[in-house]
């Protein structure tokens, strides 16, 4: 990594990878750039979140240069070869190379097929819950719908009691003939 921009301004001209991600619990936006570490605010909108992020990272910015830090290059400024030098524990080599030759394919062919198979699956999991969670508050929704259409509120609250057998007992004190009557 190389300060290659002059001042905080220039750097934020390259393509940063900044992320806005609503908060359901609070009602509020995240938003970070994804290169600066801990560069990271909210804010009540997607458009104030945003606006936010560009002063944090201004600051993030200066903070770094101040401290004599390198600025870290976008993401989309890497060149990704194909290549990966990747280092396991002996026990798990002996493993992937025993499923790789079980599965009749190569170390490196089983290695990218497993590393695809768990990208896959994570965004395939992200899927379905968003899709539970659509198809959830819809059902919710039509619930309601159908329980507020189908039983009307009532507004007279005396038609909800009953108090028969009711005795009604004059105020003052009672006569012996009213207290006979209870026992």
């Amino acid at each position: 990594m190389v300060n290659i921009a002059k001042s905080p301004n220039e750097y934020l001209k390259k393509p940063y990878l900044r992320v806005v991600i609503p908060d359901e619990d609070s009602g509020t936006y995240t938003a970070q750039i994804l290169e600066f570490p801990g560069c990271i605010t909210e804010g009540e909108t997607p458009q104030e979140a945003y606006e936010r992020l560009e002063n944090v990272a201004l600051s993030w910015i200066e903070a770094a240069l101040d401290m004599e830090q390198d600025i870290p290059l976008p993401w989309s400024n890497y060149d990704y070869g194909g290549k990966v030098a990747l280092r396991l524990p002996k026990s798990l080599h002996k493993q992937v190379s025993l499923a790789a030759e079980r599965d009749g394919t190569s170390l490196n062919q089983f290695i990218v097929m497993a590393i695809s198979e768990k990208v896959g699956a994570s965004r395939f999991y992200y899927h379905l819950v968003e899709e539970f969670d659509q198809r959830l508050t819809q059902s919710a929704a039509n619930i309601a719908s159908i329980v507020l259409n189908n039983y009307p509120i009532q507004t007279d609250v005396t038609s909800l009691y009953t108090c028969e057998p009711f005795i009604a007992i004059p105020a003052g004190k009672p006569k012996e003939s009213n207290l006979a009557r209870m026992n």
